[in-house]
């Protein structure tokens, strides 16, 4: 398989969403490795000289979007790639799929770590002097939520500002996912309009906490729309197949199945609050369609 590190810019594109004309950026195509806000996060990464580590170090779901590009972001810098999670379902250890299965192809190391929880916190706690790892390892933290990935999302939101001139666009709102909301914050930070997100992984409180990680100034926050029902991050549930099913097949355009479902349940609850053009960010991500759906057929959902 041929790695390229080269990342795109994306196009935009107009989309229906529900009787409502919008528009989508296409981050999705930046790169066929990495793509979407990983793309944006892994920039830093791919631009910059590390010839003094020799590994590279994350942890996080055993079908991360994040797991899947720095193990080929890891091979493109030859660099080995090991990966921390929770003990693995005995089935997906034996029968490798999505996300998983195609970053042990790019030759992810896993650790499994029945005491996780206690790693991820001190891990999550950007405390730069806990090095239990080594100084010849690159820590990128679950999701890639570190401040390097300012660098990326800046000129994400860049494109969008001359893009929003060149087409004579005033008012503008965006629409992203969060898991750790690192994408949304650092473009709030540098665009000329409103970012509107929803957290997939916890709710209002735990996006707060992982933002004010990264930046103090609560000023520069998106927007936190939060759904009418609550959902378990990772569940499949059946109006999460079907909005996907609709707007993938309105759009011709296939939509990611984890994240996205949430997100535009909550623009279709808040839809009549949002004036001007909406903008869409496609977040990338469709490899690990392939678990999620074996999942849902596994639920008989479809």
């Amino acid at each position: 398989m041929q790695l390229n590190d080269k990342l795109s810019i994306s196009p935009v594109q107009k989309m229906t969403f529900r009787g409502r004309s919008c528009y989508l950026k296409r981050d999705d195509l930046i790169n066929p490795y990495f793509n979407g806000n990983k793309a944006r996060k892994f920039d830093y990464f791919l631009n910059t000289d590390l010839s003094n580590y020799t590994k590279v170090i994350s942890y996080g779901g055993n079908q991360s979007n994040a797991m899947f590009s720095l193990a080929a972001f890891a091979k493109i810098k030859n660099l080995q790639f090991h990966y921390y999670l929770k003990p693995l379902p005995l089935f997906l250890k034996k029968n490798p799929a999505g996300n998983f299965k195609y970053a042990l192809e790019f030759g992810m190391n896993y650790i499994e770590l029945p005491d996780y929880e206690n790693f991820f916190q001190k891990m999550s706690s950007h405390d730069k002097t806990y090095n239990l790892l080594g100084e010849d390892s690159l820590l990128i933290r679950q999701g890639g939520a570190e401040k390097e990935a300012e660098y990326g999302v800046k000129k994400m939101a860049e494109e969008i500002n001359q893009w929003a001139e060149e087409n004579s666009i005033k008012k503008l709102s965006i629409f992203i996912q969060s898991g750790t909301g690192t994408t949304a914050l650092y473009l709030q930070k540098h665009l000329n309009f409103k970012v509107y997100t929803t957290p997939n992984i916890g709710n209002t409180e735990y996006l707060l906490k992982q933002f004010a990680l990264l930046e103090n100034d609560n000023t520069k926050y998106p927007v936190i729309l939060e759904t009418e029902n609550k959902y378990t991050f990772g569940k499949p549930y059946k109006e999460f197949y079907n909005i996907w099913k609709e707007i993938s097949e309105e759009n011709n355009v296939e939509f990611e199945l984890l994240y996205d479902p949430k997100t535009l349940i909550a623009l279709t609850e808040h839809n009549k609050n949002i004036d001007g053009a909406i903008m869409y960010i496609h977040s990338g991500g469709v490899i690990g369609n392939e678990s999620m759906l074996m999942r849902y057929k596994y639920k008989k959902m479809i």
